[in-house]
């Protein structure tokens, strides 16, 4: 490709395996940019520089040194780059200026330093912007969406993937204006990829499919191979097995165009990645033994990482206990800086149930405790940083409120400014005719103008502290809310899940302690129960947290579970759903679960009752949601004291953020109605 852009992966928890692929995916491309002429175009350009008269000439042979070297040899880079930068200011060249900065940018971020990197892709695409309003020529016209792409990959690297996306989304129309397909297509595919890591699979599929479209019309075998790879990835997420395959197929068919190719170790990795999804585990051992022997002759050690923990899984599958641990071991040792704290706790987990699997009980207890110090450590780790993130945005929110009032007081200021001095300048002409008369209007004026100006002051000022306190009591509400949820969360996590674990470790120091010479059959029985129980414990509370079933099937699937576990032996709990949750955004489904199960535990818990009603029915963008109970009820007197509960009051305020109203109607020892009016985004 003519055109380099940089890419990035921003990693999350959870999607380990995933952003392995892809990371690795996109390093090898740059490896193959690398292959492609990098050295015979060096060469040319410093011989070219040797020989150019004009300083513009000069300036521009630099920059592209600058982007050459990036990412081979970081001195080289800069020190090109920075004099191209300085040539240019002291010749005013703003096409120097853009380029070089742009230039230096990417050398930054080739070198992962994403705070240098955006200061400079701000300066260059400043000089960009200042370049095309006066000369929109598509060789100007690509400095731009390089700078502004780059912008976006650097907040990526930086873990604000949103803002990546939306930077990167905002060049598509640009480049397909111009008529750069190749631009189009990797753009495209760059969002596929930044979906799939925000596990927005649907919407990733979505933008694959258009890329693969463009790519097959534009890419090389190369660009097929890439896209093809990175888009098995999407399909394994989604559990699209048949359509891995046919990807996979097409990227065989490229790969045998490329004697060599880089990609033969990927390609072999994800082909046992299918098998192993399909239970053919022989076929898919043979084909991460190809990828490892590729990988480990052409050093690709980085994705040698990812093919131990691949071999590790499929000898769990076909329960080969011993080579599933030696090679999540290796996993584990693998002598690089990227082992994340959740690839460290999963590991110890995996390790826990091996040894279990093998009978070592006392190996697997220790790597237990292992798991829970990790995941313990880890817990504390983002809860601080997610606390440092609240603070900032209140921080940063606040201080956006002052530089708009100030902003406002100001404009303010000027205007009732100018309204004096044209009424002085009036005044002024006419004093010598009518001056006595028009003293005493003036006066007269004035008085009424201060009168009214002082109420409108008043007034304002009485809205703006209405707002306020209404702003204050949502912003309680939700901070109780969330000590409310941070409470339960920590009482099921010490009373519920801590004891069933304390007694585990007590049952296997007990057994590991008696050193039983029978096989101890009941004893590990009651043990591997406590654990099953822990574990459907552990789901319970991170279900509750954020219900899988709603981000996977959408509220009906996820109402309908929730109303099945709340029905017990005491209680039944009834779901009518009217209508679809179609168009809904996530976190209004979010929102109206949340409001429906604080309602149901309400009528369970404090209502004592035994029949639980829930009425889902949507008409349009209207939404009315009914929680009917046979509980105990309450009269006029107790709902007064009800109104100030910490529980109504989350309720209110996550009933008005989604627009509605919120009704109860209640009699003493008749149970309770509740009605929920909404209006939703989408009609």
């Amino acid at each position: 490709m003519d055109n380099v852009y940089w890419l990035s992966i921003s990693q999350k928890p959870n999607t380990e395996m995933r952003s392995i692929v892809l990371l690795f995916l996109l390093f090898l491309s740059f490896a193959i940019t690398a292959q492609n002429g990098r050295e015979v175009r060096i060469d040319s350009l410093e011989s070219a520089l040797t020989l150019a008269e004009h300083d513009t000439t000069r300036v521009n042979i630099m920059s592209e040194l600058a982007r050459s070297y990036g990412g081979v040899d970081s001195l080289k880079c800069f020190e090109y780059g920075f004099k191209a930068i300085a040539l240019s200011k002291k010749n005013n060249y703003l096409r120097g200026m853009a380029d070089a900065n742009i230039n230096v940018a990417g050398g930054y971020l080739d070198y992962f330093d994403s705070d240098n990197a955006i200061k400079h892709f701000l300066i260059g695409n400043n000089f960009a912007d200042k370049l095309i309003a006066k000369d929109s020529s598509a060789r100007n016209m690509k400095i731009w969406l390089r700078g502004n792409y780059n912008l976006g990959v650097a907040h990526g690297y930086q873990g604000n993937v949103e803002k990546e996306i939306e930077i990167i989304a905002m060049t598509i129309p640009i480049a397909q204006q111009m008529g750069d397909k190749i631009f189009v297509a990797n753009a495209n595919a760059s969002l596929a990829i930044k979906y799939g890591n925000l596990s927005l699979f649907n919407r990733a599929y979505e933008m694959f499919k258009i890329s693969q479209k463009q790519y097959e019309e534009v890419g090389t075998p190369e660009d097929m191979l890439y896209h093809s790879l990175s888009f098995t990835s999407c399909l394994f997420e989604l559990d699209s097995l048949e359509q891995m395959k046919s990807v996979l197929d097409i990227a065989k068919v490229n790969l045998d165009k490329i004697p060599n190719s880089f990609y033969q170790g990927p390609y072999y990795g994800e082909l046992g990645l299918y098998y192993g999804k399909i239970g053919q585990y022989k076929k898919a051992l043979k084909a991460l033994d190809q990828s490892y022997d590729f990988c480990k002759k052409n050093k690709t050690n980085y994705y040698i990482k990812l093919l131990y923990q691949r071999y590790a899984d499929i000898y769990e599958k076909m329960g080969d206990f011993n080579n599933a641990k030696t090679y999540t071991i290796k996993y584990i040792n693998f002598n690089d800086t990227n082992h994340t704290s959740d690839e460290i706790v999963g590991s110890y987990y995996r390790l826990a149930n091996y040894e279990a699997g093998l009978n070592n009980y006392k190996r697997a207890y220790d790597y237990l405790k292992g798991y829970v110090s990790a995941r313990d450590t880890l817990r504390v780790v983002k809860l601080d940083h997610s606390m440092q993130q609240l603070e900032m945005q209140y921080k940063t929110a606040n201080k956006e409120k002052e530089i708009l009032l100030l902003k406002n007081e100001k404009n303010e200021s000027a205007l009732a400014l100018e309204k004096r001095k044209s009424q002085s300048y009036l005044l002024g002409t006419i004093a010598s005719i009518l001056a006595l008369l028009l003293f005493i209007g003036f006066y007269g004026y004035n008085s009424k103008l201060r009168k009214a100006r002082k109420k409108e002051i008043q007034q304002k000022t009485e809205v703006s502290k209405l707002k306020q306190e209404q702003e204050n009591k949502v912003f309680s509400a939700m901070i109780e809310g969330q000590e409310k949820e941070r409470k339960r969360l920590a009482i099921d996590l010490h009373d519920g899940l801590g004891g069933r674990l304390s007694g585990i470790s007590l049952n296997l120091s007990k057994l590991d302690k008696d050193e039983p010479k029978e096989y101890p059959k009941v004893q590990l029985q009651k043990v591997m129960k406590d654990l099953d129980d822990s574990l459907t414990e552990l789901r319970s509370i991170a279900r509750n947290m954020m219900p899988e079933t709603l981000v996977k099937f959408g509220l009906q699937a996820a109402l309908k579970d929730y109303c099945s576990s709340m029905t017990g032996s005491g209680t039944k709990v009834t779901l009518q759903f009217y209508g679809s949750d179609q168009g809904i955004s996530l976190n209004q489904q979010v929102t109206m679960y949340r409001v429906i199960q604080e309602l149901i535990n309400n009528a369970i818990k404090h209502a004592d009752a035994s029949e639980v009603l829930v009425q889902y029915m949507r008409e349009g963008n209207k939404v009315d949601i009914t929680v009917e109970d046979n509980g105990v009820g309450f009269s006029k007197e107790n709902n007064i004291k009800k109104e100030g509960g910490m529980g109504l009051s989350n309720l209110r305020t996550r009933v008005a953020y989604l627009k509605g109203d919120l009704e109860f109607h209640s009699e003493k020892n008749e149970g309770t109605t509740v009605n929920v009016q909404i209006t939703v985004d989408a009609a």
